[in-house]
């Protein structure tokens, strides 16, 4: 870089210089020329004061035939009457413009080609007139190669002042280099500084205002770069320890399905290393269902459950839109280990299965006992009473461990007895309504079904789903209210849209509706003798058969429920 900056300046010198050069050779040039001008004017006034007549024709003599000096008479017609060099012919040169300048009363120098001496020549002529009153043109004409002489001698200094300058170009082109390159890598230095985590401020000096101020920039500058990749050193130090320590497996990838980013977890949960980050995922993901089933669905946001040699994993994928931020990050795959999470699951719904149906056994006999003790003869009141309360509550556990054991089905897929038929839906609604003939009465609820549809399913679940969605709607209607029950049919497939007029659910409730034995309002569930589990149903058979389930609810007015079924005919 020196090198580059030292032979440029040094370049722009030397063509200063030889330009400087030229200029003053022909500013010589110019100087010498007008030098014999002005002498010639001179030269050709004082003869022309020495003139008085045709007798003075003789003071001239010792010019003639000189090769350097050329001295001419002319009468006002042109015509020659005196000429020093008498080898020239005596014609007539009234047209030389120097002869009419003379004649016009502005005399003024003249450069042209001689003949006569076969060189250029320099005229200058004037009018003058004689003690008798005749007028003459006197002409003198020197050869203009006099200026040569001048320049000759003018070369050798004008070449030492270039040698000189070129001397002085040189070390000084040599000085600047130096001084520029030295500052070019301090700078340099301290910008490399800060890629090595350091901070080498740039030395400045205060007898060069100009660049002080640019120095003292670039240092503040850099002290302020150094800050922030300190700052954003820590916070990713910070990050990185956060995410290799949680219980997660985080993986991020680009668009060529290249490992970005990998915490711990997710390099010890697939049997990786670092070495893996920068390749294909399959480098760290090897079972090919896995990783063809990520990477089909790289670019958008999708979730799955699968098995990992004896670990199940929940995998979500969510694509990264914000390119500004992560231009290289295009997906975020999430994996968790749910293993011990399934395992309890499983255990809780073994265990649920199993006590709903080793109570149901009970609950019959008891259910039974407590008719035959109600319809016996002589017993009193009091004890009918307790018996006939004995019998209401067996009957609302029966309910209750009905719907445990249904629930227990579902969910372990076993929940279909019969192959699937063509089920009318609003006929299902119908039957289910006349079932509830008896409440609706009860609570003067008018009832709407707008519309129709069928649809291919398991009869029992899809009366089992609509069966607790309107005893619902009746159970938690106002008197005088209403349930409308309307189907439609849309691109994908049915809805179902079940909407009554009783006292809603706040917002905050709406989240949890479909968990088990989940109360907004544990002493009106009691009074409507609910079991906490038909919503709950009502999602596992959502699941089930590949429906989606909707609540929206607004306190005070009421409920709607929407099903949306994918399997239409």
């Amino acid at each position: 870089m020196k090198k580059k900056i030292f032979f440029r300046f040094f370049a722009v010198s030397v063509v200063i210089v030889l330009l400087m050069f030229i200029f003053s050779i022909i500013a010589v040039n110019l100087n010498t020329k007008n030098i014999i001008n002005q002498r010639l004017k001179e030269e050709t006034e004082l003869a022309a004061s020495l003139l008085d007549g045709e007798d003075d024709f003789s003071n001239f003599s010792k010019y003639e035939n000189n090769p350097e000096l050329r001295i001419t008479i002319f009468d006002l017609d042109g015509n020659v009457l005196y000429e020093s060099d008498t080898n020239s012919k005596l014609e007539n040169h009234a047209d030389r413009e120097e002869i009419k300048n003379a004649l016009k009363g502005t005399p003024d120098t003249v450069e042209r080609y001689s003949e006569t001496f076969k060189c250029d020549m320099t005229y200058y002529a004037t009018k003058t007139e004689f003690s008798n009153g005749v007028q003459v043109i006197l002409r003198l004409a020197v050869r203009s190669s006099e200026v040569t002489p001048y320049i000759t001698a003018l070369i050798p200094l004008l070449v030492i002042v270039l040698i000189i300058s070129l001397v002085l170009s040189f070390v000084l082109a040599n000085i600047l280099s130096r001084n520029v390159s030295s500052k070019v890598t301090e700078i340099g230095d301290s910008l490399k500084s800060l890629n090595e985590g350091k901070y080498t401020p740039i030395n400045t000096d205060m007898s060069e205002p100009e660049l002080f101020s640019v120095l003292n920039q670039i240092n503040e500058l850099n002290s302020n770069i150094h800050n922030h990749i300190r700052i954003a050193d820590t916070e990713r130090i910070k990050l990185n320890n956060v995410l290799d320590n949680i219980s997660q497996s985080i993986i991020a990838l680009d668009k060529s399905k290249h490992i970005v980013f990998a915490n711990k977890r997710a390099l010890h949960m697939f049997n990786g290393s670092s070495s893996d980050i920068g390749k294909d995922l399959v480098f760290l993901i090897e079972k090919l269902p896995i990783y063809e089933k990520i990477t089909q669905h790289i670019g958008e946001n999708f979730a799955f459950e699968c098995t990992y040699d004896n670990m199940r994993l929940s995998i979500v994928i969510t694509k990264v839109t914000n390119d500004v931020i992560c231009d290289n990050i295009s997906a975020i795959i999430i994996v968790t280990d749910i293993t011990k999470e399934k395992l309890i699951e499983k255990q809780k719904s073994d265990f649920f299965a199993n006590a709903s149906h080793e109570l149901k056994t009970p609950i019959t006999v008891m259910q039974g006992f407590s008719e035959v003790l109600m319809n016996k003869e002589g017993i009193d009141e009091g004890s009918k009473k307790q018996i006939a309360r004995i019998h209401k509550e067996s009957i609302r556990l029966g309910s209750l461990i009905s719907d445990m054991l249904m629930l227990s089905k579902i969910e372990n897929k076993d929940a279909t007895q019969n192959a699937p038929t063509l089920v009318s839906l609003d006929e299902t609604v119908k039957e289910i309504i006349a079932e509830f003939s008896e409440e609706i009465k009860k609570k003067n609820i008018s009832t709407e079904i707008i519309g129709s549809a069928s649809l291919v399913a398991e009869q029992h679940m899809i009366f089992e789903l609509i069966e607790n969605l309107v005893s619902n709607a009746i159970k938690y209607n106002k008197d005088n209210g209403s349930i409308t029950v309307s189907f439609s049919s849309t691109a994908c497939g049915i809805t179902m849209q079940i909407k009554d007029t009783g006292i809603g659910i706040e917002k905050e409730h709406l989240p949890r509706l479909c968990e088990r034995f989940y109360r907004v309002d544990k002493s009106h569930s009691k009074r409507t003798g609910g079991t906490g589990l038909g919503l709950a149903i009502v999602k596992h058979i959502c699941a089930f058969i590949g429906a989606e389930l909707s609540i929206e609810s607004e306190f005070g007015i009421g409920t709607t429920v929407t099903v949306a079924f994918t399997n239409n005919t």
